[in-house]
């Protein structure tokens, strides 16, 4: 799932709540990674009325589809707020990892019961959608569908129960076509 996705079945409320944790400093940097400029008007003398003009600009940049500000403030979120998480997970996996940042693509280097009996382990002890958000993204960066093929994952992100069976066998589907297409030819 692609994190401007992952953004859109969140909800307004939830991607809110993600942006309020950030601060001002993390906001700007997030509005330039995903393209955008952090410029405000020189009658915002507040970060209150900065932050209000920012949101604004996030609204415009999720509305345009921007998949790139959506990553970059799903990291941002993860990376300084919610690092335990990622290191409880690791840890699971037993992943060699430095507070929680690893170079290996440990979602094929374990099984997919593995991956998923970490999240049950994650699900457990955090909020649910913020789990979802962490693993969709995992599953995005290190281009798996195991998550994508998880109706739990997807419900806890708040999709229904029929949205996340649909979603999680379309997934499979889609993964069943790359594994009998083979890999690509070279050059290609």
């Amino acid at each position: 799932m692609k994190p401007i996705e992952i953004c859109t079945v969140l909800g307004p409320e939830r991607v809110d709540a993600y942006y309020n944790e950030l601060s001002g400093k993390e906001i700007r940097a997030v509005l330039k990674a995903g393209g955008s400029h952090s410029n405000t008007p020189s009658t915002a003398f507040t970060q209150a009325a900065r932050r209000k003009i920012w949101r604004a600009r996030f609204n415009a940049e999720f509305s345009g589809g921007n998949d790139q500000l959506a990553l970059a403030l799903l990291i941002e979120w993860l990376m300084r707020h919610h690092r335990n998480m990622l290191v409880d997970y690791l840890d699971f996996l037993e992943v060699k990892h430095q507070q929680g940042e690893t170079e290996e693509d440990f979602c094929e280097t374990r099984t997919p019961e593995q991956l998923r009996e970490g999240a049950t382990v994650l699900l457990g002890k955090y909020p649910p959608h913020e789990v979802a958000t962490y693993l969709l993204l995992i599953g995005h960066l290190q281009e798996t569908s195991v998550f994508d093929e998880t109706p739990g994952v997807l419900e806890a992100l708040g999709m229904s129960s029929a949205d996340a069976a649909a979603h999680a066998e379309s997934a499979q589907s889609r993964r069943a076509q790359r594994q009998d297409a083979g890999p690509a030819p070279a050059g290609t």
